[in-house]
């Protein structure tokens, strides 16, 4: 398994409903870029893990250890959330969007 904040991580808490959503269109921006990479799947369960993997709420999707979102990127908090709200199309979404998510591969990785 790479070490933290290396590759493609999706990262969750165990009562996180979303993170199966954010898989399938983590899993279509790959697709769809024609990228074959492994996706790191990490539940957070302890404030070290959100220190170590720079998570604040669930779910989140990390290339090399950045945000997808732009916006996720410029917090500094830290913590064991979930229901973490995703702006896209000028509305909030549980999940970062297929588009979005290609977005942050084509910068990132």
């Amino acid at each position: 398994m790479p070490l933290p904040n290396e590759g493609i991580e999706l990262l969750y808490t165990r009562d996180c409903d979303a993170w199966p959503e954010a898989k399938a269109n983590l899993r279509a921006a790959l697709d769809n870029l024609n990228i074959k990479a492994v996706i790191s799947e990490v539940i957070m369960d302890t404030m070290d893990q959100a220190y170590i993997y720079n998570f604040f709420a669930s779910p989140t999707i990390h290339i090399n250890g950045v945000d997808v979102d732009p916006k996720g990127r410029r917090t500094s908090k830290r913590g064991l959330g979930k229901d973490r709200p995703y702006f896209y199309q000028g509305r909030a979404w549980p999940v970062p969007s297929v588009e979005m998510i290609a977005a942050a591969l084509k910068e990132l990785y």
